[in-house]
């Protein structure tokens, strides 16, 4: 049974890609050990069945490039990620023409393509954003003040002041200006509490300048 189990090409491709997204979402989630350790565990069980199995290399190097071009997004702006989706394709290609011989289930193979997709833009992505966002409060403080952004949602009123989302730094954040600003309008942080900038529009600032 177990033989069976480690040269059933659909189960060595699901470890595999099993394997590989493990090291994807330990890119995305740095620090815990658990991730790298499972991925580690996963590509070495994979290792040691492929060698025992007519593997296409080619066909292995395009799967794996196609996964782990993944890894690149975190050290990248989330425009990206869509480029990133291509990678797609190679994981696609090199699934099927993994083994000489035996072939991988298109089925299986479209389902597990699927769900990479869902994966990384459900949930990958917003866990890459929360993390960016509470590294930022952790550890780079000063760094925001004084950053220049955008207005991503036109500020509305909430009793005296007005509430709204910028986008700093390529990360949306809610913010709080003593004046009503509109989508698109530039703006600069003059502080932060928590999660939450207080923001004052450019415009206001230089006109309050020239004063």
């Amino acid at each position: 049974m177990i033989e069976w189990l480690v040269t059933e090409p659909n189960i060595v491709y699901l470890i595999l890609v099993f394997g590989l997204w493990s090291a994807v979402t330990a890119a995305y989630v740095p620090g815990t050990g658990v991730l790298e350790l499972l991925a580690l565990g996963a590509l070495a069980v994979e290792i040691l069945i492929l060698q025992a199995m007519p593997v296409n290399w080619l066909a292995l190097l395009a799967l794996v490039v196609g996964v782990l071009s993944f890894l690149v997004i975190p050290f990248v702006n989330q425009r990206w990620a869509r480029v990133a989706e291509g990678g797609l394709i190679l994981q696609a290609i090199g699934g099927f023409f993994l083994f000489d011989g035996p072939q991988v289930s298109w089925l299986l193979i479209a389902l597990t393509i699927l769900v990479s997709v869902l994966y990384h833009r459900f949930a990958l992505l917003p866990l890459l954003a929360r993390t960016r966002q509470q590294n930022a409060v952790i550890d780079d403080d000063g760094h925001l003040l004084g950053a220049p952004g955008r207005v991503s949602k036109a500020f509305e009123p909430v009793g005296k002041i007005y509430i709204g989302t910028v986008n700093v730094n390529g990360e949306q954040w809610t913010a709080s200006s003593e004046k009503p600003l509109d989508a698109g309008d530039a703006i600069v942080v003059i502080e932060r509490d928590g999660l939450q900038l207080t923001v004052e529009g450019l415009k206001h600032k230089h006109s309050v300048e020239e004063a």
